[in-house]
Parts: structure tokens; C-alpha cells; sequence
């Protein structure tokens, strides 16, 4: 294995792993190596499919494109996503295996994702001169070892040149880097610190920075300053908690098993943002120009919490709405389950807003797509997206939206004020957009999203001392 192996390891969950490894691959790769992102596991219902029909985490997908590479599955070969009752979707390298329960899901990860893992790794590091690799919550849980395959197993088995991001906006930041020091697997590996999301005055660290750097031998390498205008993908729900933009034309529905909550990033890209919508808030559809219905990872589920909380009735009469996926599914008349593949039902009503019937079977659809958008409301150029979704489209009285691959996709209304698709990354398309909201959008999406990168990527490089990474790249060792 010719490559380098960085790892960046975090006090807890949310400290930032997998923003200082996203600025870390955009700097390594503009140092003219050849980069390449990894997560061992991932836990989140933010995903993407690739061209080969993958599916991995979104957060990895964006490392790739920072560091000016071709997203591929082997950049996390194990992908949890979380369903109801503390069940999650098991993908090893780019494939659902089903849903299991949590000490199925355990075992599975501990065997089959071991070996994953290994050979992912492996794989990368003899094809990329650097392999940044992102660990997950934190490697102080000692209660979980033997699963732990983002953190102790890498430090245990490869050694790699370990970077400790620190938290310092939940407060005991101090003593988070010493106590993850303490209870980690190889705290050897551990060349330095980096303090994440500072507010105010740095200075009022120095005597604890000192301190800790006396205590533990571990120098630390900078502090981050805490941002509000760089703006990426997030890396789960911890991400989409809040709206960082309020815009009350704009609802984003946001119910229990919501997920592929990227989709809404457009909305803050472009500065337009939207508010979310709940049964404690559900009277604020009446003022919106706008409805989005996101993806869903239990369809049935949050169909009965859109009757329960009162969202049900108010979204018939809504301006307009625009459903993605699961909540294109919520827009149809019926929704068939025969196998009860992801409900405890065989068949059960969507909103009726569109004359669709969706049917479920065990295959899932993960592909990349190129579309267009063709009816006789809009017509848009090419553009590309993304599908990830188990059902199809079994009937549908209504226009098709677009065309892929020759063939109709998604559905509009007659008056098209209802519109559902499949395809994820549509709110990226400007022609889109301006359909849905009446406003033009002054820049690409892409062209906005490496702008935020290079961004992120300068502030890491100010604030954190990276000279001794580099020497340790730059080395034979």
C-alpha cells in the first residue's frame, strides 16, 4: 500500500470530523496529491447514488469532490440508515442488504463490514497517494469496540497520522481531549489537536491550551473560529435541525422519517431559504407560495403523522407542491405494499393530489440519471440527479414531468401545481426553480458549492497549523 493514511477523530459526535476532513481533502488535493475520502461507517439518511448505481453518504460524496475526485463505493463501504424501532438499512459497499435490527445490524457490521472495510482501505490506499479518513462519533466509546471500525479498528490496525478535532461549543473542552486520549485504542497516533467552532476571543484558551499541551504531550495544532457564511452539505439530520435561512414563501414539510435532507440545500446556496412545517405550526402552508415534500424513509409512517397532526387536509389546499421521492409517493392516490417490504400494510391511501399508484417490491432503485425536463408547463435543458428509492411508479393518470433515458418520469398535475418525482437534486436545476418559485438564481449550483469549499478550505488553512501534515506527506516514511 503506497498511500498515506490521515485520520480525523472527534471528542464526541458533531465536533466536526467531518468538516475539518472535507477542508483537509480540498488543501491536500490543491498540494498536488492525488486524494481520496473515506468513512468505514456512516449512519445517516443522507446519501447519493453514483454512477454505477452505489449508494454511499452524502458527506463522502462531497469529500470526493473536494478533492477533485470520482465519487466511488469504496469510500464508505459500510452505510447505515436508520428506520423506526431502532432498525437500520445495512449497504456494504454500495448495495442494501435489508433492514435488521440493532444487534443484527451489529453483527453484520462486526463480520461482513470488517471485511469490507479492510479491502475498501486497501483498495484506496494503492491507488491514491493520500487517504483522508473520517472517524465516526467518537473513539473513547469503549462499550462499542468491537464495532467500532471508523475509529479503534483503523487505529489499531493501520497506525495512521491522527488528528483530534475538539468540540469547544458544548462546553469541557479540555477535558474532552483528555478524556478521549485516555480511553482511545493507539493514542500514540494522535500528532495533534484541532479546536472546533470557536466564538469570541481565542486568547482566553491560551492558558488551558498550555495546559492540556503539557498534560497530554499532544500540541495544539489551531483554533477554528465558529462560521455562519460557508455553507455545505450536511452530513445527517444533526445538520437540517434549523433552518439556516427563514423564508415563510418557502415550506419544507418535515416529518419523522424524513430523509436526503440535501435535497434543500439548493434553497441556501442561492440564499432563498424556506421554513419547516410541522402539525405544531401547520397553519403557516396558508402563506406559502410554495410546499416541498422531501424523501421519507417510512412512507406509511409519516403518511399517519400527516393525519394525525392536521397536515393532511391543509396540504390539499396548498399553492403549490413539489414531492421528491417518498413525499412524491405521499402525493398519490394509493401506495401497494404486497410484500410489505417497508409497511405494515399491503395497500394504503397517498393525498390523492396526483392520479398515481405506487407498487413496492424487494429491489431497491439506486442510479445516477441525466433528465429532462419536458411537458407542456416547462421545458429545461439537461441536467443531472440521482434516484435512491424502493417502489415504482405503477400507474399514473398524469403528464409525465420529464424524460429519462427516453422514457417518462415523475408527474404533473393538469394545472401543474403538483408536481412529484423520483429524481434527487432537481431543486438544483435553475430552470426548475424558477418554475416552483418565479425567481431566477444568479449562479450554478456546482459553481456555488466548490466556491464554499475553497472557503471552508481557507479557513482551516489560517487558523490550523498544518506544517508538520505536510512534512509527514511530503516523507518517505
Amino acid at each position: 500500500m503506497g498511500g498515506k493514511l490521515i485520520l480525523i477523530v472527534g471528542t464526541s459526535s458533531g465536533s466536526g470530523k467531518s468538516t475539518i476532513s472535507t477542508a483537509l481533502c480540498r488543501i491536500i488535493s490543491n498540494s498536488g496529491y492525488r486524494v481520496a475520502p473515506f468513512k468505514a461507517v456512516n449512519m445517516s439518511r443522507n446519501s447519493v447514488s453514483l454512477e454505477d448505481g452505489s449508494e454511499i453518504a452524502r458527506a463522502q460524496w462531497l469529500q470526493a469532490i473536494a478533492s477533485g475526485t470520482e465519487p466511488e463505493k469504496e469510500m464508505n463501504p459500510v452505510l447505515l440508515k436508520p428506520e423506526k424501532d431502532g432498525r437500520s438499512q445495512v449497504i456494504i459497499k454500495g448495495r442494501s442488504l435489508g433492514t435488521f435490527s440493532l444487534r443484527e445490524y451489529q453483527n453484520i457490521v462486526a463480520d461482513t463490514g470488517r471485511r469490507a472495510v479492510s479491502s475498501s482501505l486497501e483498495n484506496l490506499l494503492e491507488r491514491y497517494d493520500v487517504v483522508v479518513a473520517e472517524g465516526a462519533g467518537s473513539p473513547s466509546e469503549i462499550n462499542l469496540r468491537r464495532e467500532d471500525l471508523s475509529n479503534s479498528y483503523i487505529l489499531s490496525e493501520y497506525d495512521p497520522y491522527t488528528i483530534l478535532v475538539a468540540d469547544i461549543e458544548r462546553g469541557g473542552v479540555f477535558a474532552s481531549i483528555l478524556g478521549t486520549l485516555e480511553l482511545m485504542a493507539n493514542p500514540a497516533s494522535v500528532k495533534g489537536v484541532v479546536i472546533n467552532k470557536m466564538m469570541g476571543d481565542e486568547q482566553i484558551l491560551k492558558p488551558g491550551i498550555v495546559e492540556i499541551e503539557r498534560i497530554t504531550g499532544k500540541k495544539v495544532l489551531g483554533v477554528v473560529p465558529y462560521y455562519t457564511d460557508i455553507y455545505l452539505p450536511g452530513e445527517d439530520s444533526f445538520d437540517y435541525e434549523r433552518e439556516r435561512i427563514i423564508n415563510r414563501k418557502v415550506c419544507v414539510v418535515k416529518y419523522p422519517m424524513m430523509e436526503n435532507y440535501s435535497d434543500l440545500d439548493p434553497f441556501i446556496i442561492y440564499g432563498i431559504g424556506f421554513t419547516y412545517v410541522t402539525g405544531e405550526n401547520k397553519e403557516a402552508i396558508e402563506g406559502c407560495d410554495l410546499v416541498i415534500l422531501p424523501g421519507s424513509k417510512n412512507v406509511l409512517e409519516d403518511v399517519n403523522y400527516l393525519r394525525r397532526s392536521g397536515l393532511w387536509e391543509r396540504l390539499k389546499s396548498a399553492k403549490k407542491i413539489v414531492g421528491i421521492c417518498g413525499g412524491f409517493q405521499m402525493l398519490s392516490e394509493r401506495i401497494e405494499d404486497p410484500e410489505m417490504v417497508q409497511a405494515t400494510l399491503r395497500s394504503y391511501e397517498g393525498l390523492g393530489l396526483l392520479k398515481c399508484k405506487f407498487t413496492y417490491r424487494p429491489d431497491k432503485t439506486t442510479r445516477a440519471v441525466s433528465y429532462e425536463i419536458r411537458n407542456s408547463h416547462i421545458a429545461c435543458g439537461r441536467e443531472a440527479g440521482y434516484e435512491i428509492h424502493y417502489g415504482e411508479l405503477s400507474e399514473s393518470g398524469e403528464e409525465p414531468l420529464c424524460l429519462v433515458d427516453g422514457k417518462g418520469e415523475g408527474a404533473i398535475s393538469h394545472d401543474g401545481r403538483v408536481i412529484g418525482t423520483n429524481i434527487h437534486g432537481i431543486l438544483e436545476n435553475p430552470c426548475f426553480l424558477k418554475y416552483v418559485l418565479g425567481q431566477e438564481t444568479e449562479e450554478r449550483y456546482w459553481n456555488s458549492l466548490n466556491k464554499n469549499l475553497d472557503l471552508l478550505a481557507d479557513l482551516v488553512r489560517k487558523n490550523v497549523d498544518l506544517s508538520d501534515l505536510l512534512t509527514f506527506l511530503s516523507s518517505d516514511k
